[in-house]
């Protein structure tokens, strides 16, 4: 399969529309996320060209002004005329992944961005792919319009040759049963037994002797063979349900083994709380004498200072310090110049 790199159209104006990009490019995101592609990113630098980049192509709206361009459009049935245009809008079509890409596909998904743009703008000619001839708005929509007229009566047609098919059926199915009433209906002769002339049963005559089934309603119990429900009705109430877990619970709490099971959880408990304070007596014991040191550390300093004062009151000292008093005086004086010697 030849892989293309681009997809291209064109739309022809006879007059020069300003709004015609900008309304453009709201119709092509339209178009793509209907189609699956949503718009990743819209760029619109240049006033003249916009760029939507999807998941899966890149398109390029670039609307262009030039004199008077006279174009050979051609319309389905008649010759081609001459249009006189001023304006275009370019449509490029560029697959981000050119190697996974499906030639039918892209090229149908620019026929519907080129057809949303034709319905919604004022558009004279349409130019599609590499196509030789310039097709008029009315030419390039009425191929739409006869694709999905082949398509209505392909259905018909469908829908004609599946009634045809089910009609002898039907027919022949009349014919039995009425054939089976007749008999049905005709005395019997005395020669002739039931037994001896009773008709073979045929599966199409078990279908017309079977009654229809009944109609159960919807929300209403489904019985199976087996006399067992099926569906909701094979849940009771929420109230029940609710008043037999209680009364169960309620029989459980009674029965010996909890009772038993209880008592045995109480004695647990009491154990784990004697072995709580056993140890918790512990770390009282070495508070007391942590507290007791930290007295006896806080109480040092007190008694240095007591037998420091002590010794200095005591009379075998009182003269050494008056001189060693004296002398420190003397000192500070004269290192301060307020006497000399």
């Amino acid at each position: 399969m030849t892989q293309v790199d681009q997809y291209k159209g064109k739309l022809g104006f006879e007059i020069r529309d300003p709004d015609a990009l900008s309304s453009g490019s709201t119709a092509v995101v339209d178009t793509l996320e209907e189609y699956g592609h949503s718009v990743r990113q819209f760029q619109s630098r240049n006033p003249n060209l916009i760029r939507l980049d999807c998941d899966h192509y890149r398109v390029e709206l670039r609307y262009r002004r030039h004199p008077i361009k006279p174009t050979q459009a051609s319309a389905a049935g008649t010759d081609s005329t001459e249009t006189p245009l001023r304006s275009s809008l370019g449509v490029t079509l560029t697959p981000n992944h050119p190697d996974h890409c499906d030639v039918e596909l892209s090229e149908m998904l620019l026929a519907m961005i080129l057809r949303r743009l034709a319905e919604d703008l004022d558009v004279a000619t349409v130019d599609w792919l590499h196509v030789p001839f310039t097709l008029t708005r009315d030419a390039f929509l009425g191929v739409f319009e006869d694709a999905e007229t082949q398509v209505e009566t392909h259905a018909e047609a469908v829908a004609d040759h599946a009634t045809l098919d089910i009609s002898p059926v039907t027919e022949i199915a009349a014919d039995i049963a009425d054939s089976q009433a007749a008999q049905s209906s005709a005395p019997l002769s005395p020669q002739t037994t039931p037994e001896a002339d009773a008709p073979v049963a045929t599966p199409i005559d078990a279908a017309l002797d079977t009654p229809p089934p009944s109609p159960q309603p919807a929300t209403g119990a489904t019985p199976v063979a087996n006399g067992r429900l099926r569906g909701r009705a094979c849940f009771e109430p929420v109230e029940v349900t609710v008043a037999q877990l209680e009364e169960h619970y309620a029989a459980m709490l009674q029965s010996p083994d909890t009772r038993a099971t209880g008592r045995h959880a109480v004695e647990a408990r009491n154990r784990a709380r004697a072995r709580a304070k056993a140890v918790m007596t512990q770390p009282r014991g070495s508070g007391a004498a942590v507290a007791r040191l930290g007295g006896l550390l806080a109480a040092m300093p007190q008694r240095m200072i007591a037998t420091t004062s002590h010794l200095l009151r005591s009379p075998q000292l009182r003269g050494h310090l008056h001189i060693v008093c004296g002398a420190t005086a003397l000192l500070a004086l004269q290192s301060s110049a307020a006497i000399a010697f």
